[in-house]
């Protein structure tokens, strides 16, 4: 996989040391495996509304506007399995990057794997992705059995930037950053699946306004654009975790056809599958970041505290 260098003293600079710490802590508290993980989690979810309640308070603000129908007692019980699923989330995604071993050990269930097939003169298959806390973890798992390629966001932390290319880089041969378009589709030329995500608010550029649980949020129109360029099969992935410590994939074709010519109607049929796969299990989701952030005219005052 293609990784952009770092000079060691970049990486080993003393503002970083504590992230290093906390990566160290994060490799001792996931060696165990899944078992640790159930007994971390609830810890660590109450850990959270010490360490940043700013993301606390985001969860709590999004969950409130999406599901209004339910009684303060439910938001506060459904706040409540949101983090324990976040905190969860977490620590799979620190045991999938640093104890790649540990994969082949966890029960994974996989429905509509027949949709990634290709045939020999095939377009690549567009993989459209939402950010459920088990999202590394079952990625992963996935690529292991179907290689794809993924796009995501670069962090402007040079640690967390090698830590996520490193551990990713166990599992799928390239790491596509999210402004590399031209990269998305000469994978798809090729003939090759790629992971997009468009679930979060990357702000009204290149995006349009339109329903996600009933509020307008921006959503980007590239997966649309990219899958009229290439004709590359369009798919979605969804993935959950269950109580017994199982866990499923899931790839299913969007209802209607997709792409067409309104990005509007696109982008749309996106966030409606996006939606019901949120409503199979709300508290997986990732709800701590702010996915109303934008308006058509303008920044959001809704996490404002």
């Amino acid at each position: 996989m293609p990784t952009r260098e770092f000079r060691p003293i970049q990486l080993l600079h003393p503002r970083h040391w504590l992230l290093w710490l906390g990566i160290g802590v994060a490799w001792l508290l996931t060696l165990s495996g899944a078992r640790s993980r159930r007994i971390l989690g609830p810890g660590l979810a109450n850990l959270m509304r010490i360490t940043i309640p700013r993301r606390v308070h985001i969860a709590r603000i999004n969950l409130n506007r999406c599901f209004p129908k339910l009684n303060p007692l439910a938001q506060r019980q459904l706040l409540d399995a949101t983090l324990k699923s976040t905190a969860l989330g977490l620590l799979e995604t620190a045991a999938t990057w640093l104890h790649p071993k540990q994969l082949k050990h966890t029960p994974m269930r996989y429905k509509g794997l027949e949709h990634l097939d290709i045939g020999p003169k095939d377009n690549g298959i567009l993989i459209l992705g939402m950010h459920l806390s088990t999202l590394d973890l079952a990625g992963a798992a996935l690529a292991q059995k179907v290689p794809f390629n993924v796009m995501y966001k670069r962090n402007r932390n040079p640690v967390f930037e090698w830590l996520m290319r490193r551990g990713r880089g166990h599992y799928f041969a390239e790491s596509i950053e999210q402004t590399n378009v031209r990269g998305v589709i000469r994978n798809l030329k090729a003939g090759q699946r790629v992971w997009y995500g468009l679930d979060q608010d990357y702000g009204p550029d290149n995006a349009v306004f339109v329903p996600f649980f009933g509020y307008p949020a921006a959503t980007l129109t590239a997966a649309n654009r990219i899958a009229r360029i290439t004709q590359a099969k369009v798919v979605f992935m969804r993935h959950y975790r269950f109580e017994d410590g199982s866990y499923e994939v899931e790839i299913f074709l969007p209802d209607q056809a997709f792409p067409t010519n309104s990005d509007e109607a696109d982008a749309a049929l996106i966030n409606r599958h996006i939606e019901a796969s949120i409503r199979k299990a709300p508290e997986q989701y990732w709800w701590v970041h702010r996915r109303f952030k934008s308006t058509p005219s303008g920044r959001s005052s809704l996490y404002e505290q």
